[in-house]
């Protein structure tokens, strides 16, 4: 052998060497990070010793004596498995994101300081109840305990950020719940945007595209709107890039929930449901637990961060939430005097709170702000990116203040302590009470075959009954004169029809306060609806099939308007005559392998832009298809006006009628269709269009890091109509800050997680997660439910304490020092 060959064979053994040593070294790196599912620690901070065992997808069934070690192990737990998450959503409420991103973040700590949800948190800790501390600093203590015990071992989402987490502190849990607070809060694109359309069209014209729902109240566009300066935009696109930024893309921010009685129950027993809609990310919101304690016997899903079961039972309760779309939020046009210290008030000036605050910034100096507020709230029209990046002090824009409900005090922690402990209805409701931010619909049911709903949250007291514009700050004309009573909120227990539920509408006729203009198109209730009272008796594998319905009847009103516009119409494209026989053999399914949901949906599309875009024009039109449900509900009520000018194309010289319109939006589909998949109908199937993926924080760096971090593409069926919400997006996300690049019918958004509970099995429950109770890129358990939740299927929760005990293959202790 050649003496060059050897050394060439060397060297390339060497490397290989290395290379293997390396990978090695990475990957033991990488999984050094993973908890320990056996074994033991110790500590000086808990009253006694606690047992953790896990079952085989990682669900901690957490045993101890006393409430407080409850709150230590799931704060332990939380930590092991999901701390990065939790260490973003403190940040991003604290204002402290641009300590690890640097500059690019500054508008996004600049928002979050500015509405105030660190100075909030921190005030409500030497509010709430003492029981709420006592447990949220025992839940810190075991977050702490985590952060100690892991140091130089954290997830690699820290190196590769290059830094540590600091100490968890109570009024970080605070902020978490405030954070969901503000991503449910839609009164912050609807109010401003309501406002935009208002100015650019005119009154008349607006009153046209503006949904309404039955029972609702007129829309009252206040007169002096008219004599508004232009409202800026570039706030809401900060916080729409942080969403976008941080994975909150979808808008149908909803749920379903439901309930049956005893009597439509084939076990004679209540049986309740819950798929709470978010948007989707890897890991997934949720993290299952059970908990085995003295007195806080209690299984379900919580939310890392938070030392409670946010959805699920105990032995007397079962409870479920879903988003009452409540109007929490209101916006003011503020008069500033020239020095910029004082607002006019009721005809005097009145000074303006001036708070002083700082970012931090890495590799670069740290960023002093200042916070204005009157006595409504925050001044948030300084929330945009040029104002902290590029300040311009020539810049003179109309400022608002802001009125949210989640500035406020309430005592979340309690009102979920409650709950996990309630003993009946009663207790439950009385818990519930306590609840403000974000406004939820509780559907809860009790083991004496009492079925329940309770309208859970604050619900702002207005002289106006359409509080959907930017008010007038100079007077109180628009101010909240309080909340509604206790005495006065919705309530309903043991209905005649046997059963209750929710999908984000609107849930109770001739209400004398506004609630929202914010519902969801009725088609979800409407399904819902239909299948609980088709059937005599239900079980839980009715439910199971039901949460996975892809039918639409939102889809069947608009088939039936395609169907009309082509009466009477001379077909020779061979394309659009297989086309429209589809939609009359249609059964309204959105199914992944049907092509008729893909011509639908193309054809929606098309429509929305063919009716509004020439008169809108790109921004505003955007700004209106944003959160969905509004284009859903707008599009249904013009189609029921024919005559409507909204029809016609300014753009052109002859006037379109609303067939016309139609027709064109389904040939612009087929085109879009054969240009994309082909000429061939058979290949048009909608799982080719429309996909899932779970994306995690990193996602979008590289393909191969992608690859690596998230989970999916999933081809998927359904849309943002159907029971098994898929929303996708009617227009392209927002660039700026981008992270995510989603296609034209990606699934961004739907069941985070669902959970079925028979009363008849009590020690049980069925329960799935998008992705895994892990959010550990490395854990085995990252990604084990995502087929799973894919296809249908559930784990079998068991709560018994000897079906705990036989878990014996990963038991952990938490030992008394």
């Amino acid at each position: 052998m050649p003496r060059w060959l050897k050394v060439t064979i060397g060297i390339f053994g060497s490397l290989i060497i290395l290379f293997a040593a390396a990978t090695y070294i990475f990957y033991k790196t990488l999984t050094a990070s993973l908890p320990a599912y056996s074994g033991e620690t110790f500590s000086s901070e808990i009253i006694n010793d606690i047992e953790i065992r896990r079952d085989s997808f990682a669900i901690p069934y957490i045993t101890a004596n006393t409430d407080e070690d409850i709150a230590f192990a799931l704060g332990y737990i939380h930590a092991q498995e999901r701390i990065f998450v939790m260490d973003i959503i403190r940040r991003a409420g604290e204002g402290r994101l641009s300590e690890i991103f640097g500059s690019a973040t500054i508008p996004f700590d600049n928002m979050f300081l500015t509405i105030g949800l660190k100075r909030d948190a921190i005030r409500n800790v030497d509010l709430i109840d003492p029981l709420s501390r006592k447990l949220l600093n025992a839940y810190s203590r075991g977050v702490n305990h985590y952060l100690t015990e892991a140091k130089g071992k954290y997830p690699v989402e820290f190196d590769v950020l290059g830094y540590d987490p600091y100490e968890w502190q109570p009024h970080h849990s605070l902020i978490v719940i405030r954070m969901m607070a503000w991503e449910l809060n839609m009164s912050w694109w609807i109010d401003i945007m309501f406002t935009h359309l208002a100015q650019k069209l005119g009154e008349e014209k607006v009153l046209e595209i503006l949904p309404d729902y039955p029972q609702n109240a007129p829309y009252i566009i206040p007169p002096e709107l008219k004599d508004y300066p232009k409202i800026p935009t570039s706030f809401l696109e900060t916080d729409k890039a942080f969403r976008n930024f941080f994975g909150m893309t979808g808008t149908h921010i909803g749920s379903n929930n439901w309930v049956v009685s005893s009597d439509k129950s084939e076990s004679g027993k209540p049986i309740i449901a819950n798929d709470p809609h978010l948007g989707y990310k890897a890991p997934g919101y949720w993290y299952a637990v059970v908990l085995n304690g003295n007195e806080w016997k209690t299984a379900g899903v919580t939310l890392p961060g938070i030392p409670a079961v946010v959805i699920g039972k105990n032995e007397n309760v079962a409870w479920t939430f879903t988003n009452i779309m409540l109007d929490d939020a209101d916006f003011y046009l503020e008069k500033i005097d020239t020095s910029g210290a004082k607002y006019f008030f009721n005809g005097k000036w009145e000074n303006l709170i001036s708070v002083k605050d700082t970012i931090r910034v890495k590799d670069s100096s740290d960023v002093i702000i200042e916070i204005l507020q009157t006595h409504r709230g925050p001044i948030i029209s300084s929330i945009h990116p040029y104002s902290i990046l590029y300040p311009d002090k020539k810049r003179n824009e109309p400022v608002i203040s802001m009125r949210w409900t989640g500035n406020d005090f309430s005592d979340e922690m309690l009102a979920a302590i409650g709950m996990n402990k309630a003993n009946d209805w009663k207790e439950f409701v009385a818990a519930a009470k306590q609840f403000a931010v974000p406004g939820q619909n509780f559907v809860f049911a009790d083991k004496d075959n009492n079925i329940g709903y309770y309208f859970g949250g604050k619900l702002p007291i207005r002289k106006t009954n359409s509080p959907s514009f930017i008010y007038d700050g100079t007077t109180d004309k628009y101010d909240w004169t309080g909340y509604l009573q206790e005495s006065d909120k919705p309530f309903l227990l043991n209905p005649e029809n046997e059963f209750i539920a929710t999908a984000n509408n609107k849930v109770i006729k001739d209400f004398k306060y506004h609630i929202s203009n914010m519902w969801e198109p009725s088609s979800r209730i409407d399904r819902i609806t239909e299948l609980l009272t088709e059937k005599e008796k239900h079980t839980v594998d009715d439910y199971k099939a039901y949460q996975m319905d892809f039918i639409s009847p939102y889809a069947r009103q608009i088939t039936s308007f395609i169907l009309n516009a082509f009466e009477g119409i001379k077909v020779t494209d061979q394309n659009l005559k297989t086309s429209l026989e589809l939609f009359r053999e249609w059964n309204y399914e959105m199914d992944q392998y049907s092509q008729v949901p893909a011509i639908y949906a193309l054809f929606l599309k098309h429509l929305l832009e063919n009716i509004y875009l020439d008169e809108l024009g790109s921004d505003l039109f955007n700004e209106f298809v944003f959160v969905a449900n509004i284009p859903y509900r707008s599009v249904i009520q013009l189609l029921h006006n024919p005559s409507s000018s909204w029809f016609n194309d300014v753009r052109t010289q002859r006037r379109e009628t609303r067939d016309e319109i139609i027709r064109k939006s389904l040939a612009d589909a087929l085109a879009y269709l054969e240009r994309t998949l082909g000429r061939e109908v058979k290949e048009w199937q909608w799982g080719k269009l429309h996909h899932v993926v779970f994306k995690h924080a990193f996602s979008g760096a590289s393909s191969l890091i992608d690859n690596f971090v998230d989970i999916g593409p999933f081809p998927i069926g359904g849309d943002g109509t159907t029971i098994f919400n898929t929303e996708y997006m009617f227009r392209e996300p927002i660039r700026q800050f981008a992270q995510f690049n989603h296609k034209p019918f990606e699934n961004v958004l739907g069941p985070s997680m669902r959970f079925i509970y028979d009363f008849n099995e009590p020690d049980k429950f069925h329960m799935i997660l998008t992705t895994g109770q892990s959010g550990n890129i490395m854990s085995d358990h990252y990604k084990d439910m995502s087929l799973m939740w894919l296809k249908g299927e559930y784990m079998k929760i068991r709560t018994n304490e000897d079906s705990i005990k036989k878990l014996n293959e990963r038991v952990f202790r938490i030992l008394k020092k």
